[in-house]
């Protein structure tokens, strides 16, 4: 009977082999030369994943404002809360007015735009809105020259004493190019509080839609009714525009 080791009987020896020996100085070469190939090591030897492409954002119209600003340099500034609505108003103008001063620019050159969000979403609205519709006004503190609700956005003009805007004026960043975002989310709620407000009791549908189109005829100006206001956020930083916290 023939003894000689079939090659299937081979090819197990030499894998057996591969193992005893494959960390001791016989190394590679001694396995390949018995014709055996040494163990290879999970992912050893494989090509690396190609990168993933970059994201290309979809392009929607209702965004296409963000596109007209200048380009030289862009940032975004958030704000959803009155302490938020002063630190963006100061950032914003900051970061123009360091431009200028430190780098020779103009604000033809910079694109900047503020969202109004949340709690900060009231200072969008012009003085119409504030003198006709106290509840808005009432989510403030009081004017300090009269001592009731404020009649007028104190951010569109500048009241006597130590007024809630503190200096930051919309008209003054208008002047410097800036624009607002608005978030169309909080404007709807506080259209249905308003119309509730008037009703007497819930609202329909129709009367709250009625407030939030006059709301929304009623922004300051460079405003943009975005859908939220972190929709904004992300839209403009899609865009270019550099991320700075209000608060």
């Amino acid at each position: 009977m023939d003894s000689s080791p079939t090659p299937g009987t081979r090819r197990g020896f030499l894998a057996r082999l591969a193992t005893l020996v494959g960390g001791t100085s016989l190394g590679a070469g001694a396995l390949t030369s018995l014709g055996a190939q040494p163990p290879r090591r999970a992912g050893r030897g494989a090509a690396p994943a190609p990168p993933a492409p970059p994201a290309t954002p979809l392009v929607h119209a209702e965004d296409a404002w963000l596109d007209t600003l200048p380009r030289g340099h862009r940032m975004v500034f958030d704000a959803f809360t009155l302490p938020g609505v002063l630190n963006a108003g100061r950032y914003c103008n900051n970061w123009i007015r360091s431009n200028e001063s430190g780098y020779g620019l103009t604000p033809a050159q910079l694109g900047a735009v503020i969202v109004l969000r949340a709690g900060a979403t009231i200072f969008a609205f012009d003085d119409t809105i504030w003198s006709k519709y106290p509840l808005v006004a009432q989510q403030t503190r009081v004017d300090p020259a009269t001592g009731k609700p404020f009649a007028f956005n104190p951010f569109l003009r500048t009241p006597g004493g130590d007024a809630l805007a503190q200096g930051v004026q919309w008209q003054e960043l208008v002047d410097l190019g800036v624009h607002f975002a608005v978030c169309n989310g909080t404007t709807t709620g506080l259209a249905s509080a308003i119309a509730g407000a008037t009703a007497g009791g819930s609202p329909d549908a129709a009367a709250v839609e009625a407030v939030r189109q006059e709301l929304a005829a009623h922004l300051v100006p460079n405003g943009h009714l975005m859908a939220t206001g972190i929709v904004a956020l992300g839209r403009a930083q899609e865009k270019g525009y550099t991320f700075g916290c209000g608060g």
